[in-house]
C-alpha cells in the first residue's frame, strides 16, 4: 500500500499499476506473474 496525494493505493509489484481496490492489486500482481503482459480487463481500473 502506498499513500499518493492523500490517497491510499496498493501496487502490483509487477508492473506498478496503482489501484484503490486491494483484490484488483492482487489479481493484477497474479496475472503479470503467470503471463508476462498485463490483462486490460484488471488494468482499465488502474490509476496509475
Amino acid at each position: 500500500m502506498v499513500i499518493f496525494l492523500g490517497e491510499k493505493y496498493y501496487i502490483c509489484e509487477e508492473c506498478r499499476f496503482k489501484y484503490k481496490d486491494k483484490e484488483l492489486a492482487q489479481k493484477c500482481e497474479k496475472w503479470c506473474k503467470k503471463h508476462k503482459s498485463c490483462n486490460l480487463n484488471i488494468t482499465k481500473y488502474a490509476i496509475s
